[in-house]
């Protein structure tokens, strides 16, 4: 589970829609002239959603508003703009919650999901 201090709306660019950012390895996001590739953060990220969720894209939590497979928060997953047109993680796709996370993994790195970081880090 993560809270954004910031509203990640501001930034300069981030995923247009979530739509199709996944499906051409090695794009990345127009966020930042570091900004990690789907390939470059996959092993990341998939242990990430493993932890989080064992890959359960329409995961709940019972005691917060974290969904999906990631975990998002509601108010993190409404200021990604990879969410948009889906109003909790776990009612969006798999492909636009990979995007959504990518966002946030190019925006703050892995630190949304320190709770659980002695499970997924190496």
């Amino acid at each position: 589970m993560f809270h954004s201090s910031r509203n990640l709306r501001q930034r300069a660019a981030g995923v247009a829609g979530g739509l199709a950012l996944l499906g051409t390895a090695g794009m990345g996001l127009a966020s930042g002239a570091n900004a990690a590739t789907w390939s470059q953060a996959k092993p990341t990220l998939d242990a990430i959603k493993f932890c989080e969720s064992s890959n359960y894209y329409q995961a709940q939590n019972p005691t917060s508003t974290a969904s999906g497979a990631y975990q998002f928060l509601d108010t993190t997953w409404q200021s990604l703009d990879a969410s948009a047109g889906y109003s909790r993680a776990k009612y969006a796709p798999a492909s636009v919650q990979d995007a959504a996370a990518l966002e946030l993994y190019n925006e703050m790195g892995t630190s949304p999901w320190a709770a659980s970081s002695s499970c997924w880090a190496k």
